[in-house]
């Protein structure tokens, strides 16, 4: 919820919002061991609800202060700086990268999930990655 919404008051209330929707139709739910697959739907589907309503959702500022004191700022600064190039794509692209990649889940599940074809899902994730990494290259040219 936070990778889609990236504020944590926000993914927090979407997170409610899909329990709130999971409880009450759970009837719907023909095959448990789909349960994780069923789940990421009713997230990603309340989400673009609260998208399509324009509901405002923030997110939170990345601090570009480079500290060189230790490896562990370093890292956590690259970090930033891959999840800042990750808002930066299109949700078409974003989405089945945060999934796949970041959720670990397969491209059949994933497809599922956001209702598209299995190659659909993995063209997606060709083009968001060749994004990614004219993001990062602009990124590390600027700096």
């Amino acid at each position: 919820a936070w990778r889609l919404t990236r504020n944590s008051g926000d993914a927090e209330d979407l997170v409610q919002e899909c329990y709130v929707q999971a409880w009450q139709k759970i009837d719907s739910l023909r095959d448990q061991t789909r349960m994780r697959s069923w789940m990421f739907a009713i997230l990603r589907n309340q989400f673009l609800k609260s998208v399509r309503k324009k509901k405002p959702i923030t997110s939170p500022e990345f601090e570009s202060v480079v500290d060189h004191r230790s490896d562990e700022s370093a890292t956590d600064e690259k970090i930033d700086v891959v999840q800042n190039a990750i808002e930066q794509l299109p949700e078409d692209q974003r989405l089945p990268i945060l999934l796949v990649s970041m959720e670990g889940l397969s491209a059949e599940e994933a497809s599922e999930i956001l209702g598209i074809p299995r190659g659909t899902v993995l063209s997606r994730m060709h083009r968001g990655r060749q994004k990614l990494k004219e993001i990062l290259n602009r990124d590390i040219d600027a700096n």
